[in-house]
């Protein structure tokens, strides 16, 4: 069982005991929460319990409902593993890559290795929930032949593309990172469970969301500028012109990061972000082996990488990339 036992766990808790009271987004709430610290200093590491009165007049939360929400939130922070983590921001474990960017989270939780978070090396693959077969083989080679030139595999767990290379890095014991937008102890989607348990035994999974969260359709977009954050380039495998792994381009471009993608999406008469993102700076590339290439001419990435592989990658229709709805509300 999870314990509260220093003082960054009791202010995590805190935290989101106060934000699940107020109902406001971490945006909102931090700077309110950062004056009353800043007023009562300290006071951030002791149970709300402790100073339920003032904590209750101060934030004009009536008692029996903070003393309430204080309950909920430690029985779902208990359900955490007792090797999971909780870093925040500003400290010493707290990625430099994530946090030199803007709108870093308050805190992560990390469940699994946590060396792979400060891993320079690390590439997204993002793209399609509904990714097509030659979009997730074309995903899978590229994630094994850059988790065999020693850099780590980052996606987030979705439908697709997400899980077609978290499970090529899996399948040949390569480094993986899965960055979800749900907190960790939910395993969205239900059908990606296995992977995402293999990925907590030999890899990482990272949230931003505190286990007394309610997982809201607009925390898969906050996670994928995470996501970016946390990788040196993103490269976008399959994605329509709604597909919320362009919000992770976008992001990775204002974050100065590199952004790769295949060049049949240029050809494709369908869809118009490919050549709007070249025009940002975007790169293509035309096989694995070329990605490689580019993230070795970039300022990035140091050393040689294994640069022997010359095959195409399958030409991809990404008219295929259709989505309802429902699905483009939860589009990360």
């Amino acid at each position: 069982m999870f314990k509260i036992d220093n003082k960054i766990k009791q202010e995590a808790l805190n935290f989101s005991t106060l934000q699940n009271c107020l109902k406001m987004t971490e945006g909102k709430f931090e700077p309110i929460f950062d004056s009353f610290i800043e007023e009562y200093k300290g006071i951030e590491s002791s149970p709300i319990l402790d100073y339920l009165d003032l904590y209750g007049n101060y934030f004009k939360i009536n008692q029996n409902e903070l003393n309430h929400e204080y309950a909920l939130a430690s029985a779902q922070f208990s359900k955490l593993k007792e090797s999971d983590e909780i870093i925040k921001r500003g400290t010493s474990d707290y990625p430099d890559m994530l946090e030199s960017t803007e709108k870093s989270p308050r805190f992560l939780y990390i469940r699994g290795r946590k060396s792979l978070l400060y891993e320079l090396r690390k590439v997204s693959l993002v793209g399609s929930r509904n990714a097509t077969d030659k979009a997730k083989y074309n995903t899978a080679r590229l994630a094994q032949k850059l988790g065999k030139n020693g850099i780590t595999v980052v996606s987030g767990l979705a439908k697709g593309i997400d899980v077609s290379a978290h499970k090529a890095a899996l399948d040949l014991s390569l480094d993986t990172i899965a960055v979800i937008g749900t907190h960790l102890n939910q395993y969205y989607p239900a059908e990606n469970k296995e992977v995402q348990l293999e990925i907590e035994k030999k890899g990482l999974v990272v949230s931003q969301f505190s286990p007394a969260s309610k997982t809201q359709r607009w925390f898969f977009p906050m996670r994928n500028r995470v996501m970016s954050a946390l990788s040196l380039a993103t490269i976008v495998m399959e994605a329509g012109e709604t597909s919320g792994s362009l919000i992770q381009a976008d992001y990775a471009l204002k974050q100065g990061r590199l952004v790769l993608l295949p060049e049949s999406a240029l050809e494709n008469k369908h869809i118009t972000w490919p050549e709007k993102f070249v025009k940002k700076g975007a790169k293509v590339m035309h096989n694995p082996s070329d990605a490689l290439k580019i993230l070795a001419e970039s300022s990035f990435f140091k050393g040689e990488f294994n640069i022997d592989e010359e095959l195409e990658l399958i030409p991809l229709d990404f008219s295929l990339d259709i989505v309802s709805e429902e699905g483009r509300d939860r589009l990360a």
